[in-house]
């Protein structure tokens, strides 16, 4: 492959579009449409197929749509903005603590003796 001006490749590529777009269509997988015409683009495998990717297939998330503007906090009422519990969680609910001051000995002897090897 010898080196050309770059975006040639793409130029190439484009030239050649519509039969790389009907050989798809008819079921050739992209390593046989790639190997038939490899002379005439001169690229990488991988870049060609990031050009079937961005002019032929054209993925709708590969190209982002106008995204609306997101309304500050200050400008939506408050009645919008207070929290739902979802209705996929329980709500929290705060389990009682017991707190031992003076733990019984006989955990404590157990909390730091060595872990029994099994």
């Amino acid at each position: 492959m010898t080196p050309s001006k770059k975006g040639m490749a793409r130029v190439r590529f484009i030239a050649l579009k519509d039969v790389i777009t009907k050989e798809l269509e008819q079921g050739y997988n992209r390593t046989d449409i790639f190997q038939k015409h490899h002379n005439a683009l001169l690229m990488s495998y991988s870049q060609f197929t990031r050009h079937i990717q961005k002019f032929i297939t054209q993925h709708p998330w590969r190209h982002p749509t106008k995204l609306q503007p997101t309304p500050t906090p200050a400008a939506v009422p408050r009645s919008l903005v207070e929290e739902q519990p979802s209705p996929k969680r329980h709500p929290f609910t705060a389990r009682p603590v017991h707190f031992d001051p003076d733990p019984d000995p006989e955990k404590i002897k157990r909390w730091l003796r060595p872990a029994q090897k099994n």
